[in-house]
Order: C-alpha cells, then structure tokens, then sequence
C-alpha cells in the first residue's frame, strides 16, 4: 500500500485527477449535504460533515495541485538524460 501511495506521488497524471476533479467534487457534495443536513433538523452530524470532511477534501486539492505543480517544474529544470 505504502508503495501505490508513493507511485501516486510521482505522477502528475494523477494528481491532476486527485487535484483538479475529485477532491474539489468530493468537498462539493459534502458541503451540500452537511448544509442539508443542517437545514433539516440535524445539526451536529450537518455540522460535522462541513468542518471536517469538506475541509479535509478541500485541502487535499491544495495539497495535490501544489505537489504536481512541485512535480512539474522539477521535471523541466531537472538535466536530461
């Protein structure tokens, strides 16, 4: 497992995927359904599901945009072989 997450990190194809679309749609949905929840009567789980979880997925973007970004610009000033 250790060693998928390694090669996840590595390629930018990837990240993209992670960065770009399924982070930002994952912290979309529970946003929308923390604030149906929140409007419907349950508050604490509503609640829950809006700092937590859309947090988490909103910083995992950040975190995949700006390592592929890393990955990126390594790649271009890195020497040829």
């Amino acid at each position: 497992m250790k060693d998928s997450i390694k090669a996840l990190r590595t390629h930018p194809e990837a990240l993209f995927v992670l960065g770009y679309m399924l982070f930002p749609l994952f912290a979309l949905i529970f946003a929308g359904l923390g604030l149906f929840m929140i409007l419907t009567g349950s508050k604490i789980i509503g609640l829950i599901l809006l700092l937590t979880l859309t947090q988490l997925f909103a910083f995992g973007s950040l975190w995949a945009v700006g390592a592929r970004k890393k990955l990126l610009t390594e790649g271009e000033t890195s020497p040829k072989k």
